[in-house]
């Protein structure tokens, strides 16, 4: 009788552990990778480096630009919020505007520290993704600010042309910060928005003889020196040096800065269109968005927009066209390919 007393309590223990196990692996945080792990645990707060969490009694720092989702059980509404960032970043407007409305309501001061840190990464996303310039430089330069490396694997997006008062003041504003930075790990990719907007507000010409591509095109990171490469083969067709353009496009095929294929389609297309083949730019241009439409949505926007007007230049059909330029504005909407296309649209007659 003792025995069968003594076994039944080690079966109720035992069941009793079971169901706190089951009870705690439920309750627990997750912090998913783009790599596809999971680290289930507890988040505890958040370093220089990423987000920090209990896995197994041991800490451990998932960097930022590694994390792809986070649930939290003791915020629900962040993995909400989480999900519908990732539906806004593939282009779902509302889905962004309503993921941007649950992190809103997060950051608060009665928030943890790490919880407010992850709303403002990814309010910057939020701003990036819908094209609200301004706002988003003003958030990465806060974050900046406050934990250098939180930046480092961010984009900043691309100014908008016709919006010169707003372009000087982010000049200014990039130039001050710069001057402050030193050799902060984001310096590289704040010289790279500064070229944008020198693109939009400066002279390419002068911009070409300023030399300011020149430490950027040596530069050791491979990311920052294929990006500098392509900003003077930029410059170079905006500045009409269509033939030093071409050279220049042979050098950089033939360099180890590693172009990836949806750059190198669409550059061909931008130097065919500027040698006059529009038929070929047309066709390279028309490659991006059908075997890259969401690698870098405004390139994209801007090869539709770009293939429109290749589209144009030998007169084909007017549906084909609007149809090209519809598309831009219809999947790319808050580009500046797609505000140039409506204008196109509007142009044309389109209704």
């Amino acid at each position: 009788m003792r025995h069968w007393r003594i076994n039944l309590y080690r079966v109720a223990v035992a069941a009793a552990a079971a169901l706190l196990l089951v009870s705690s692996a439920g309750a627990l945080d997750k912090i998913r990778t783009a790599s596809g792990i999971g680290y289930p645990g507890e988040i505890v707060g958040v370093a220089a480096d990423g987000i920090e969490i209990k896995v197994g009694g041991a800490k451990r720092v998932v960097p930022f630009g590694d994390i792809t989702s986070i649930q939290a059980d003791d915020y629900p509404e962040l993995d909400e919020a989480e999900k519908l960032y990732t539906q806004g970043a593939q282009g779902d407007a509302d889905a962004m505007k309503k993921a941007a409305d649950l992190y809103d309501d997060m950051d608060s001061s009665r928030s943890p520290d790490w919880l407010r840190t992850i709303v403002q990464w990814r309010m910057y996303g939020v701003y990036a993704t819908s094209g609200e310039v301004r706002k988003a430089l003003d958030a990465y330069l806060g974050m900046a600010k406050k934990s250098p490396k939180l930046v480092v694997e961010l984009q900043l997006p691309q100014p908008k042309e016709g919006d010169s008062q707003a372009n000087q003041a982010m000049l200014k504003e990039v130039d001050k910060a710069l001057g402050r930075a030193g050799n902060a790990p984001y310096v590289d990719a704040l010289k790279q928005f500064r070229l944008s907007l020198l693109l939009l507000e400066g002279d390419p010409g002068k911009v070409l003889a300023s030399g300011v591509l020149d430490k950027l095109i040596t530069s050791k990171d491979p990311k920052v020196r294929r990006t500098a490469m392509l900003r003077k083969l930029e410059l170079l067709l905006a500045a009409d040096n269509t033939q030093e353009a071409v050279a220049w496009f042979t050098e950089v095929k033939a360099s180890d800065a590693d172009i990836f294929p949806e750059d190198q389609t669409y550059w061909e297309g931008r130097l065919l269109q500027a040698q006059g083949e529009h038929v070929k730019a047309a066709l390279a241009y028309m490659r991006v968005p059908v075997l890259y439409p969401q690698k870098d949505r405004n390139r994209t926007a801007d090869a539709l927009w770009r293939a429109g007007q290749a589209l144009e230049a030998v007169k084909a059909p007017a549906q084909e066209v609007q149809g090209v330029y519809q598309e831009a504005v219809t999947d790319y909407p808050d580009t500046t390919g797609a505000a140039r296309a409506k204008r196109e649209l509007a142009r044309l007659g389109a209704k």
